[in-house]
């Protein structure tokens, strides 16, 4: 939402935003009025008067200048600049979905027409089979005697010389498939006008907003960026004596639907409104967008419901959450169970949870109305967490949704996790047909490594309860590495493509085992000096261990190991850099972990591949630095613009 001078009410969303002012230039021509009645500027590139410029990749847009006696600071915009990560991430992600979309329908469009016509054969081979029978059975004599002496000449032809093979139909030229996509809180719409330039397969964007200002701003940044309706100068076939309105697609100027459509209403389509109201309206099949982007001042959940009903069936959910005190804090699990129906952590792996509750929050919300989610890429970045996640609908994946679904019991003390599954699946083979089919069963619990009285089998700490969160994979490799190979070949594009990549890879490497640790926090409970990272890592993959940083914190360790193994290498450590006991207390945490037996054994010899599995190998911009001074969360947006 904005707060144009035009307009100035109540905004609410979005952050303020410190715009470098620049001499504003005054537009010669005046004002065209929006379909609302609000004013836009006449032609692109011309600056209004009183307005300053902000651009960002192929974007520029307008905001209102402050007035040089104002006290009260920078004009009061919603856009922070550090988001410039958050969208063109985005743009790569929609950008790849946009491609594998393409693919998978264009291969449905191959094997329908491939089972068309081989249906079409066969109605003509059975067709001429049966002609052919009748002709033969009415026809007698002479006629019938010429009709066989022809066939034999045939059949000694054939014999000197053997037909080619029947060639399979050339497919024809595949169609485009182009998508559409729903901005449903706008803002400024940058985050519209850079999807509707940026993206090659987009049909259209509409860029929602609840406020009036908002709106208005928004068609002044259209029309800036010269993405107003183009009319019939976008269809030079098309007489100007015949209305656009009345143009259908096809004869006798071969125009799309998409053309017609385009002429009249824009690529860029702004609609004022309630965001989940208008979501609603188009919960029917045919009315569903192709991508819908929630992008809130805060927690997204009050608009999952309305997003899930209006994306299409294998549609792209692009969801930011800002609130990151209740996700992965733990000073609210109440409000993050009333938000996202699961409790917090208050452990050093609280980023990753934070991501598996908005799954979670998510997969529920589908699983009532017969869907189910695949998440393509799940990070938490800076102050909030970004997911894209593709929406499908499938009953029997559905049943599956508790298996991925679960509790998590951690030590208050030494954060050692345990995860409790909601549902388990079996697999059982049908001897006769060997079909496989899948049986669902309520799981056992607790899990076996909570010592009775509810302590932790590590170090007799109190255990504590978070969730329920999602369990499953978080990111998929496949579509990661397209987006990889996108920003790679497309690095031009994108201001902070070298983050982009360096996250991307850390994700793409991700063990898909959930959670993570740091060496020094487990050193720590043992009041050890903390090994190297590399020969926490190198321990893990002697033993057989898989292992990988994590994207969500710098220093970290994901492995499928157990934190049984995870400490033993602590205490191998120790074997050679003893821990000054006089520092340890009875009782505590940390003489029970160092008076546990070891366990397993464990090698901490350098292993050939720890570069390689930490990325060491490679230079990447792995984790965010400072871009700028106070660059966090800004304040929500404030009333009005500044007075004169």
């Amino acid at each position: 939402m904005s707060t144009s001078s035009a307009a100035p009410v109540e905004a609410q969303k979005d952050s303020v935003m410190q715009v470098e002012e620049t001499a504003p230039v005054q537009a010669d021509a005046g004002a065209q009025k929006g379909e609302g009645g609000e004013a836009t500027t006449t032609a692109p590139g011309v600056i209004p008067e009183g307005f300053i410029v902000h651009t960002e990749s192929s974007t520029s847009i307008l905001f209102a200048a402050p007035p040089s006696t104002s006290t009260s600071g920078p004009a009061p915009v919603f856009l922070n600049p550090v988001q410039e990560y958050n969208r063109d991430l985005s743009v790569v992600a929609i950008r790849t979905w946009g491609e594998v979309r393409q693919r998978e329908k264009r291969e449905r469009w191959e094997e329908g027409l491939r089972k068309k016509w081989a249906k079409k054969r066969a109605r003509d081979a059975k067709g001429d089979g049966e002609k052919g029978a009748k002709k033969r059975k009415a026809e007698s004599g002479e006629k019938e005697a010429v009709v066989e002496a022809k066939e034999g000449e045939a059949e000694k032809t054939s014999e000197s010389a053997a037909p080619a093979e029947p060639q399979e139909e050339k497919l024809p030229p595949p169609p485009t498939y182009k998508f559409t996509l729903l901005e449903a809180l706008s803002a400024t719409g940058l985050r519209a006008i850079r999807y509707a330039k940026e993206l090659p397969l987009l049909r259209y964007v509409v860029a929602n907003d609840l406020s009036a200002s908002a709106v208005a701003d928004i068609r002044r940044n259209i029309a800036f960026n010269g993405l107003s309706p183009a009319g019939h100068s976008s269809l030079p076939s098309v007489p100007l004596s015949i209305p656009l309105s009345s143009l259908k697609p096809g004869p006798p100027y071969g125009l799309s639907k998409s053309d017609i459509d385009e002429a009249l209403y824009g690529k860029v389509r702004v609609n004022e409104g309630d965001a989940c109201v208008f979501m609603y309206q188009h919960r029917d099949e045919e009315k569903r967008f192709d991508c819908v982007d929630l992008d809130p001042y805060g927690s997204a959940v009050p608009f999952l419901d309305a997003a899930v009903n209006a994306t299409a069936d294998g549609g792209l959910m692009c969801i930011t959450c800002t609130d990151m005190g209740v996700l992965a804090g733990h000073n609210y699990p109440e409000k993050s169970y009333t938000h996202y129906g699961g409790v917090c952590i208050n452990a050093e792996y609280s980023h990753e949870v934070a991501l598996r509750l908005v799954l979670n929050a998510l997969s529920s919300t589908a699983s009532r109305y017969g869907r189910y989610i695949e998440p393509q890429l799940s990070l938490s970045i800076d102050f909030y967490v970004r997911l894209f996640v593709r929406v499908r609908t499938g009953p029997k994946e559905v049943k599956a949704v508790p298996s991925k679904t679960a509790l998590v019991y951690y030590c208050h003390s030494c954060q050692t996790p345990h995860f409790q599954h909601l549902g388990r699946v079996t697999e059982k083979v049908n001897p006769k047909n060997g079909q496989s089919n899948a049986m669902y069963h309520v799981p056992s619990g607790p899990p076996e490594e909570i010592e009775k009285g509810g302590r932790c089998g590590e170090c007799g700490g109190k255990m504590h309860i978070a969730g329920p969160m999602w369990a499953a994979p978080i990111h998929n490799r496949d579509f990661v590495k397209e987006m990889l190979e996108h920003v790679e070949s497309n690095s031009g594009d994108f201001k902070t493509s070298d983050r982009i990549k360096g996250m991307l890879r850390v994700a793409l490497a991700e063990v898909e085992a959930p959670l993570y640790f740091s060496p020094a926090k487990i050193a720590s409970y043992f009041h050890a000096i903390c090994p190297p990272i590399t020969t926490f890592a190198s321990a893990l993959l002697n033993a057989g261990y898989t292992v990988s940083r994590s994207h969500a914190m710098a220093g970290s360790i994901k492995t499928n190991a157990p934190r049984s193994f995870v400490h033993d290498i602590v205490r191998e450590w120790i074997k050679e850099h003893p821990v000054a006991m006089k520092n340890v207390k009875e009782g505590s945490p940390a003489k029970v972990l160092l008076a546990k037996e070891q366990r397993h054994t464990v090698s901490l010899t350098p292993h050939p591949n720890v570069s390689s599995a930490l990325l060491d190998n490679v230079k990447l911009v792995r984790y965010q630095m400072n871009p700028q001074e106070n660059w966090g969360p800004a304040k929500a947006a404030v009333r009005g613009a500044p007075q004169k």
